[in-house]
């Protein structure tokens, strides 16, 4: 009996404290997750290719109720995925963006830049 846990009371201060603790563990834990993948090549690709699929910078209007539903949510979560590595470091998504624009432009065949203009690359 000794492993059972007492309910959670938000009146107990130290139920309170410890909660406020977990919780501060874990936003650490997800932060140092988050920069670690985004951190490697292989890791921003996946993100980027995670967004894409959200849909986030795309309209998720749909004459079908159910269907604009649906879309609204993947582009929410999309969304909120751009904040929270915003909120870890804004240049992360920059630089994610930018390596991502030539992969993508080598498969479309698209030189827009990410400003919509088309201005020549320098070549090193």
């Amino acid at each position: 009996m000794a492993d059972e846990q007492t309910p959670y009371n938000a009146g107990d201060a130290q139920h309170v404290k410890k909660r406020k603790r977990s919780a501060k563990t874990r936003n650490l834990q997800k932060k140092a997750a988050l920069q670690a993948l985004m951190s490697t090549p292989g890791g921003r690709a996946w993100i980027w290719d995670l967004l894409i699929l959200t849909g986030y910078s795309t309209s998720s209007f749909s004459t079908q109720a159910l269907v604009m539903a649906f879309n609204e949510g993947k582009r929410s979560l999309g969304l909120q995925l751009i904040g929270e590595i915003n909120r870890i470091s804004p240049e992360l998504y920059v630089g994610m963006a930018l390596e991502n624009q030539a992969k993508d432009e080598d498969w479309t065949g698209d030189d827009t830049d990410l400003d919509g203009s088309n201005q020549e690359r320098e070549t090193t």
